[in-house]
């Protein structure tokens, strides 16, 4: 099974694709070229909404499903923590961590406000992808239950496989998790991220 990255961000595209589904079509060659019998390729709602403002992408979407491609929903449910890990790559310039490398042990200072419209953003973006996704048959899953325990990785993978209709294998991340479990390692002023989203309903993501 050939990978491929999010082939609509433009660091990839370079440009505005004015025909998808012919860019689809020749990326997928990449997978015969690596010796691969299955294609996929990952794209988020937003790239297609505002980098190449595709007025009609729900029907862009539909028309894949139609020609047989399948959809898999990968997502997210604590927001906070989402953005918290982009607020860190940020700061950083940290963006993967692995297995080998050294524990992150850096505190930052978070702007509340900022990471106030990250969740709500994220809420949004979920929103949408439940409403493009509603009349086109896929298989979901939710990082926080299928992917941030490693132990999982397998049984995740073999779901998808048999989704996808292809053998099972091995498969193992060499990636571990930036933010630490509990938040206060993280945030250096997490008393006052605190503060800020008490009794907002938003609370629950600092657990």
């Amino acid at each position: 099974m050939y990978c491929d990255v999010e082939i609509f961000n433009f660091i990839y595209s370079g440009s505005v694709i004015r025909f998808p589904e012919l860019y689809i079509k020749s990326c997928s060659k990449r997978a015969s070229a690596a010796g691969k019998s299955v294609y996929g390729f990952k794209v988020k709602i937003a790239q297609l909404r505002y980098e190449h403002k595709y007025k009609d992408y729900d029907r862009l979407l539909m028309s894949l499903y139609e020609q047989g491609w399948k959809f898999i929903h990968l997502k997210r449910v604590n927001y906070l923590r989402h953005k918290l890990s982009n607020i860190i790559s940020y700061q950083t310039n940290i963006y993967h961590l692995r297995n080998n490398d050294e524990e992150f042990n850096k505190k930052i200072t978070v702007d509340c406000s900022q990471l106030l419209e990250g969740i709500k953003y994220g809420e949004e973006v979920e929103k949408t992808e439940e409403e493009n996704l509603k009349n086109i048959p896929h298989i979901k899953i939710i990082y926080e239950e299928d992917l941030l325990d490693n132990s999982k990785f397998q049984n995740t993978a073999d779901r998808v496989f048999s989704y996808l209709g292809i053998d099972s294998f091995p498969v193992e991340s060499g990636l571990k998790r930036i933010t630490k479990e509990n938040l206060e390692d993280v945030i250096e002023n997490y008393k006052e991220v605190e503060n800020f989203f008490k009794n907002t309903g938003y609370e629950k993501y600092l657990g």
